[in-house]
């Protein structure tokens, strides 16, 4: 029987620290901060929810901020934005389960947007433009591939949207590393922002089969004309204008209800989904309760949320770093709780998702990186104070 040690916090920073390194190996040329330093500061920073400055201003042994700062954007450069990314999506693949790659898996693909608030043109700070949220429009637009299997839901792949970039291009790059990883993709599920003709057009010539949410459009006319009567049902629909030319595809037209009954707040009422079926025939009850596990991919951002620090740099390549750190301890986190949180039972092991919850291991990096530069915990006056 295999000996399996147990997991502590100073484990799971060197683990954290070794997997980025090995594929990001960040230099520093000094005596106060050294290489290993500056994943431990990023990671510590991530971990808080706070700015370098702000991290390295609450240790008494750490390096300044200034220093690791001017180390990180030397590193985080624009023209190596391409060679970023692939390391990256390296990291992520380090901490997928080996099972993932066995057989075909339901992958769920989004675009994750950060808000933007500087004054760089969108030319240097490869900003995006959007609908107005959170007080501006423009934005730092990530796309993620997503696994959906049983316990294991990790991020397989991330990309940096860029301001030329298209829904196609986006998922094409991302079929790409997929394809790369040799993950094979089962279905594919998309939400309405991918539902164009162009996508529909792409994965049909590419024989992927896919799952599409589509937007109800129309007064009476549409594909509002299609949601009447008492039941779901399977139609053909042709979408497309006069620009992109005409797709025409098989619809999944669903009747839905409200959970007033479950949650008894509001009057029950029904709703009407439709999703398009591309190179695949399922019937609606199946469609509606297969994409209600894409909604997973939502989870995982607000759980890469918990663990991602910010900056008011203008670097995007630095704003992107951090963004794939946060998606990296997510899931390094399922990796570690695979590992260590299994428990056999009658008819096959489970996951016991309380004994290693995410906030644990947010925890305890920052635990490990406070043992090694001690924050601090006193000051004392810089002169008498004045009674």
């Amino acid at each position: 029987m295999d000996y399996t040690p147990n997991l502590t916090d100073a484990a799971v920073l060197s683990k954290a620290v070794g997997l980025l390194d090995g594929h990001l190996p960040l230099t520093a040329h000094g005596y106060v901060c050294r290489n290993d330093d500056l994943w431990r500061i990023l990671l510590g920073a991530a971990t808080k929810q706070t700015t370098i400055s702000g991290y390295c201003e609450s240790l008494s042994d750490g390096p300044s901020g200034m220093i690791v700062r001017r180390y990180v954007n030397g590193y985080f450069v624009v023209e190596d934005l391409p060679a970023i990314e692939t390391a990256c999506n390296a990291v992520l693949a380090a901490t997928i389960p080996a099972r993932v790659f066995k057989d075909a898996r339901d992958t769920a693909m989004d675009c994750h947007e950060q808000a933007y608030y500087g004054k760089s043109a969108q030319e240097n700070g490869l900003w995006i433009r959007a609908e107005a949220k959170d007080g501006t429009t423009r934005f730092y637009r990530v796309a993620t591939a997503y696994v959906i299997w049983k316990q294991v839901r990790v991020t397989l792949a991330i990309k940096f949207v860029l301001p030329q970039d298209d829904s196609v291009s986006t998922v094409s790059d991302l079929l790409k590393r997929l394809k790369a990883l040799k993950y094979r993709v089962r279905t594919l599920y998309l939400d309405r922002g991918f539902g164009s003709v162009r996508i529909m057009r792409f994965l049909s010539k590419t024989r992927i089969k896919a799952l599409i949410a589509c937007t109800i459009r129309g007064k009476n006319g549409g594909t509002r004309a299609l949601c009447k009567g008492r039941a779901s049902y399977v139609t053909r629909y042709t979408f497309g204008t006069p620009k992109i030319g005409q797709f025409t595809a098989n619809l999944a037209v669903c009747r839905t209800f409200t959970t007033s009954r479950r949650t008894r707040r509001h009057a029950r009422k029904a709703e009407w989904m439709i999703f398009c079926m591309i190179g695949c025939h399922f019937s609606p009850a199946r469609i509606r309760a297969n994409y209600r596990r894409r909604f997973g991919i939502e989870s995982s951002y607000r759980c890469a949320r918990m663990a991602r620090g910010w900056t008011t740099s203008p670097n995007p390549v630095l704003r992107f770093v951090f963004i794939a750190l946060s998606f990296f301890l997510v899931n390094l986190w399922i990796a570690l709780r695979w590992h260590y949180a299994q428990l056999p039972r009658r008819g096959g092991r489970i996951v016991v998702k309380a004994y290693f919850r995410l906030k644990r291991l947010i925890a305890w990096i920052a635990s490990a990186a406070d043992s090694i530069y001690r924050p601090i915990k006193a000051i004392c006056p810089l002169t008498l104070p004045i009674t």
